[in-house]
């Protein structure tokens, strides 16, 4: 998990040069809960664009806001389901561990 790392000042996405974006996806909202002593980063929903590549999911917000980008590598994210509920958005809710650092 990293914080404000995989974009560049245009508004761009990072990715290394041994991995590609497989998908993007634009108008998403993340939003961060269950935490304790929750940093100014994470409170609120964030909208933005999300890109998936073969190693990780990052998240590009839009405007001026303090995450700008957050980065979520698929062996540190744990009990993800899939919702598809009648009247509402489909979403994804899983667990991210902090990763030391």
């Amino acid at each position: 998990m990293a914080l404000n790392k995989n974009h560049s000042e245009g508004g761009g996405v990072i990715v290394n040069n041994t991995e590609s974006i497989l998908m993007s996806y634009d108008h998403v909202e993340l939003t961060f809960s269950d935490m304790k002593n929750v940093p100014e980063a994470f409170k609120g929903t964030k909208k933005g664009t999300v890109y998936l590549t073969p190693y990780r999911i990052i998240f590009l917000s839009k405007g001026r806001d303090a995450m700008q980008s957050f980065m979520m590598p698929f062996y540190l994210m744990k009990d993800c389901e899939i919702k598809q509920p009648v009247f509402g958005a489909n979403y994804i809710k899983g667990t991210v561990k902090a990763e030391a650092g």
